[in-house]
């Protein structure tokens, strides 16, 4: 989901530039008409007034980035897929164990968004989920990067090294998230088995 996020948002960015180059070309067109034609060297800035506003929005803006301090006031529908596109920014920048914990809380947070647009905006379950996805996986991350990288691999007081710990922390969230999605399907789940229950006193005993 958040690579189709960034594809689109590039795409959208190559529509305005080709928009606009064909703007810049039609006036062009528009002008010699009116003109009765144009010289060499105006047709010639004109194409190259053209290619250099595609280039320019062809690459800019960059694609948005959602900061740590901006989870906190996404709303509950957008808050996993804006925390996936926060974690992936901070992926170059985590030891390789991490990056699979990374791709596996990905996986979770993709499970856990539809359920969270049903959710409760002042209930205790959207309580809980805010508080893991805009305080406690911001903190862990943004604790680990500002570790010196030739301290990372070093154990520290307790015997482990800050990569284990930063494993460990992505562990217990990602088993975390998986549980608050079971909970949250619990009562569908609870319902579908009442249903098949009934369905085979139903049907299948009859038969």
């Amino acid at each position: 989901n958040a690579r189709k996020e960034r594809w689109a948002f590039r795409w959208r960015r190559l529509r305005r530039a080709f928009l606009a180059l064909c703007g810049i070309w039609i006036a062009t067109l528009v002008a010699a008409l009116a003109l009765g034609g144009l010289s060499f060297t105006a047709t010639l800035l004109a194409g190259l007034l053209g290619m250099a506003v595609f280039m320019v929005l062809a690459i800019y803006p960059a694609a948005p980035r959602p900061r740590a301090e901006e989870l906190g006031s996404a709303s509950l529908p957008e808050l996993a897929g804006s925390a996936e596109l926060w974690l992936e920014s901070k992926r170059r920048a985590l030891p390789g164990p991490a990056v699979d914990l990374i791709d596996m809380i990905g996986v979770r947070l993709e499970q856990l968004a539809p359920q969270l647009a049903t959710l409760d905006e002042g209930g205790p379950g959207a309580r809980e989920v805010r508080k893991l996805l805009s305080e406690h996986l911001p903190e862990l991350v943004g604790t680990y990067t500002r570790i010196p990288a030739s301290l990372r691999g070093k154990p520290g007081p307790a015997g482990t090294t800050p990569s284990d710990q930063l494993v460990d922390g992505l562990s217990v969230i990602s088993d975390q998230l998986e549980a608050m999605s079971l909970d949250l399907s619990r009562n569908d789940l609870d319902a579908l088995a009442t249903r098949t229950r009934f369905l085979e006193s139903k049907y299948v005993d009859r038969d």
